[in-house]
């Protein structure tokens, strides 16, 4: 097994590094082991931060606070260095999982055992609280469930209580989680202890219902829903409301403080198992991966855990990742809102599986981006330093593909009439601007936007017409505008630039794709009559002399293409059929090429990596299963994912990004 990305090295400070374990915020965490033979996870910042004075001070101010806090129910930091050539700091290392892996893989804790978790967190809001500090994010991805109880993490933006510096953020962000943070928080206000107080209430909610109390369809409606709404309680145990209902007090005069919310918790009775069962299970299986890797001879690190590692809340993504050709499907987002995901836990439990174990054969997890919507869309930059999510609210969220954290602000939601639908995007060639192209009542709108800002460019370019497809670059719009006609679109300039018409007079074209440079226009024309049987052909055109272009490409009789794409390339085009089978085609000769690939039942997407090595499919299923397969033998590559909703390889065939109903964005390394 291999590191992730560059290089890890084999020793920091005094710690030999035994395993990379993942990204965290600020850079990559190590599992480590000092003279003494304790483990620790070390957090290394990355390299291009560590040059940074600004950023330099905040590390130091984490090492400072985490120092501070020692006790039974904290990861306590044993060593650092926020003055070494690449700052670092040691913390004590815990095998567990978070709260969230755990109520998200296996439901919602006993009552006794969230009781027992609301006693641990209860005190070590104490211990932090006691050293002068507000953590300010806590929930349940900052919560480890050790064997012998709760552990709370990250302390990356605590603050003292007396601090009135600048945030340490940019200016208008909100600093914290907004389905855990208080009222006072989510306003800008001066935060207090009782803020902390504040999520621990919802915490220990979510611990009991898998949700917070406060959880709306998007971003906005959670912080509405914070700030004025009661919490919603439902299913949770009486004994539980009791002790977080004045927790959640809109008013932070009114909520107790921790050492009287102990009282109220009372006496909790010593258990060697203060979890469930399945969660000590989970312990267990990391504690015995460790044992395997520790009986290892020594060598070159090896990835342990690529997505949740055990001491940070998120793991961050470790190669940069970019675009794929994306794959046109008719209709999408109707299709979509269609599909009924039964395996949506059992997708969720595969999840966190996969985030601690490393398939030597299939994909890796090691990284995710959380949102509060369904996710429809996943879109990189052409440099791969940026990754949009396409919400189901029509909201689209900019994320760094290295930390993971937002660009920008918010793009959206989308005006407009008869609630648009967010059907393609593309970002400009620079990164700067995204462009949208969404279904109105009165045409196809396309937006344009700024992604460090959110706001909207210009007015809408509105065209009327039906189905439509928007270039790699964001900088043509092609859409079918009658029978035979197919319109293309400058979007920056706003003005047609061609008309493309089919080979037939009585056949129309749907369901177009752009090659990746733009220059030409695929087309699947059907019969006017209705038979349909033009769906056996793929016409592809030249935008430039507005004419089809070679001979059409046909499939084998009988069958008809659902799916296809070109690669990104442009050499090959990659179709999907009735059949069951990808095929190959050159584009030059519109002749098949390498071995087709028989897949297990009809396909929603496929997508061939810019290396031509792998090919990714998903399934037209209740379990919309992805699969990898080797294009050289037509086998499967590990086992497949379910709930995969759409994806994308990144253009180094490195990365690859799936997107899911559980409202994430995951990505995951590509076996060489």
């Amino acid at each position: 097994m291999k590191p992730l990305g560059t290089a890890v090295p084999s020793q920091v400070g005094q710690y030999r590094v035994l395993a990379e374990l993942g990204r965290g915020g600020m850079g990559r965490v190590l599992l480590g082991g000092g003279p003494d033979g304790r483990l620790v996870a070390l957090k290394l910042v990355h390299e291009q931060f560590a040059g940074d004075a600004g950023f330099r001070a905040r590390f130091s101010r984490e090492v400072d606070a985490s120092r501070a806090v020692s006790g039974a129910y904290t990861a306590a930091v044993v060593d650092a260095d926020p003055d070494a050539p690449t700052p670092w700091l040691a913390s004590v290392f815990v095998p567990g999982p978070s709260l969230a892996e755990a109520i998200q893989t296996l439901g919602p804790l006993t009552e006794q055992s969230a009781l027992r978790l609301a006693a641990g967190l209860t005190t070590a809001l104490i211990q932090i609280h006691r050293a002068g500090l507000v953590h300010r994010d806590l929930k349940p991805s900052n919560v480890l469930l050790a064997e012998d109880g709760p552990r709370v993490i990250d302390f990356g933006i605590v603050r003292a209580v007396d601090d009135d510096r600048a945030d340490i953020t940019r200016t208008g962000w909100l600093v914290g989680s907004p389905a855990f943070m208080s009222p006072e928080q989510a306003k800008g206000q001066q935060i207090t202890p009782a803020s902390d107080v504040f999520s621990l209430g919802s915490v220990v909610v979510a611990a009991c219902t898998g949700t917070s109390p406060f959880t709306g369809a998007t971003a906005l409606e959670t912080l509405n829903n914070v700030t004025r709404a009661d919490p919603d309680l439902s299913g949770v145990p009486a004994t539980i409301r009791r002790l977080v209902q004045p927790c959640l007090a809109k008013d932070p005069a009114e909520r107790p403080t921790p050492a009287d919310l102990l009282t109220s918790i009372g006496h909790i009775a010593p258990s060697t198992q203060p979890w469930p069962a399945a969660v000590h299970g989970l312990i267990a299986q990391r504690r015995s991966d460790l044992a395997v890797l520790l009986t290892k001879a020594p060598g070159e690190p090896t990835v342990v855990d690529g997505a949740n590692a055990p001491t940070v809340a998120q793991t961050r993504l470790d190669s940069p990742a970019g675009a794929s050709a994306p794959v046109h499907v008719p209709s999408v987002r109707r299709i979509r809102r269609r599909v009924y995901l039964s395996a949506a836990v059992g997708a969720l439990v595969l999840a966190v599986v996969l985030a601690w174990n490393l398939w030597p054969s299939g994909l890796t997890e090691v990284g995710k981006v959380s949102g509060f919507a369904e996710v429809d869309q996943v879109v990189f930059s052409q440099d791969g330093s940026v990754l949009a999510s396409v919400y189901d609210d029509n909201t689209i969220e900019v994320s760094n593909t290295e930390t993971h954290r937002r660009t920008g602000q918010i793009i959206g939601p989308l005006g407009g009439d008869n609630d648009p639908e967010v059907n393609d995007a593309a970002f400009s060639p620079d990164g700067k601007v995204l462009v949208t192209v969404s279904r109105q009542a009165s045409g196809v709108s396309v937006q344009q936007w700024n992604v460090e800002t959110g706001a909207q460019i210009g007015q809408p370019l509105i065209v009327r017409g039906g189905v439509s497809a928007l270039s790699q670059d964001g900088r043509k719009l092609a859409i079918l505008v009658a029978a035979a006609r197919m319109q293309v679109w400058d979007v920056a300039g706003r003005r047609q630039i061609a008309q493309v018409t089919g080979t037939q007079p009585e056949t129309k074209s749907t369901a177009s794709v752009f090659s990746p440079d733009g220059q030409s226009i695929i087309g699947r024309p059907w019969e006017v009559s209705g038979d349909q049987a033009g769906l056996n052909n793929l016409v592809l055109s030249d935008v430039g002399s507005q004419r089809p272009e070679g001979r059409t490409i046909r499939a084998p009789s009988g069958t008809k293409f659902d799916v296809y794409a070109f690669s990104p390339d442009g050499r090959l085009l990659v179709t999907a059929g009735t059949d069951e089978t990808v095929r190959f085609w050159d584009v030059a000769t519109r002749t098949q090429t390498l071995q087709p690939v028989k897949v297990p039942g009809m396909l929603f997407q496929a997508a061939l990596s810019p290396d031509g090595r792998a090919l990714a499919t998903v399934e037209f299923s209740d379990k919309r299963r992805l699969r990898l397969w080797n294009v050289a033998d037509g086998k499967q590559i590990g086992p497949s994912i379910e709930g995969v909703v759409m994806m994308a390889f990144s253009p180094d065939s490195h990365t690859f990004a799936t997107a899911g109903k559980d409202h994430t964005t995951r990505l995951w390394s590509v076996p060489g």
